[in-house]
């Protein structure tokens, strides 16, 4: 009796294990792609998933700049439209920083030079302090920090567009709050992100150091021989 109750017990078991299994979803996990080698990834959602494009297919909710119009520190309106065709370096600071925008500023200061060919390259920094950072602060900011390069701006205007376009854009912490002796301070992100020519997001990468850095300039030359890549097959 003992026998045959235990050879019932295995066949329930074993047939339970020939069972279909439903697949398992998991609602954090908001949007799927296939990694492709050789290529970086846009990025989607709240999430900031990484996706690759596959048939030039491009969701509406990939992260890209959008829909704005911000004074330079040349005084020059600079749109969306006018920051396409490039590949784009993209900081947040503001003028008055007394914390990591020196030290990001110098970084990156230090780190152009390793790309040797910067004829594509825009870097662009947009203040999170615009009522304070206007043009002619803009400038002497530059000039304090001895850049150089002509192809760094320094962009202003409203503050609403450019919070906006941090946090949906770039998922960028970006905020005032009441420091020392109830002065006005500013929490943003240390990130540096890199843009495609049609501007997409495609990296984000530490600036408070210069590790990660290397990083950027490894993916920078990934992004650059696609593009040089698909250009050639026209």
């Amino acid at each position: 009796m003992i026998m045959k109750l235990a050879f019932i017990a295995l066949l329930l078991l074993s047939l339970s294990f020939c069972e279909e299994k439903k697949p398992v979803f998991y609602p954090e996990l908001t949007s799927t792609s296939v990694p492709q080698d050789g290529i970086l990834p846009y990025f989607k959602t709240e999430n900031m998933d990484p996706y690759w494009v596959e048939n030039e297919k491009y969701p509406d909710d990939l992260r890209k700049i959008s829909e704005i119009s911000l004074l330079s520190n040349l005084n020059e309106e600079v749109n969306e439209h006018k920051l396409l065709g490039k590949y784009k370096l993209v900081l947040f600071f503001y003028a008055k920083c007394s914390g990591i925008c020196p030290m990001i500023t110098r970084n990156m200061v230090n780190f152009l030079p390793k790309i040797e060919d910067q004829s594509d390259i825009e870097i662009v920094s947009f203040t999170i302090n615009p009522e304070i950072d206007t043009v002619d602060v803009l400038k002497k900011f530059k000039e304090q920090y001895k850049v150089t390069q002509t192809n760094w701006i320094f962009l202003t205007g409203s503050k609403k567009m450019i919070y906006d376009m941090a946090r949906t854009q770039f998922g960028a912490d970006v905020k005032s709050v009441k420091g020392n002796d109830d002065l006005t301070d500013f929490v943003h992100t240390e990130n540096v992100y890199l843009l495609d020519k049609k501007n997409f997001l495609r990296g984000m990468y530490r600036a408070r150091g210069t590790g990660d850095l290397d990083r950027l300039l490894v993916e920078l030359k990934t992004l650059r021989d696609k593009d040089k890549s698909q250009t050639s097959k026209l």
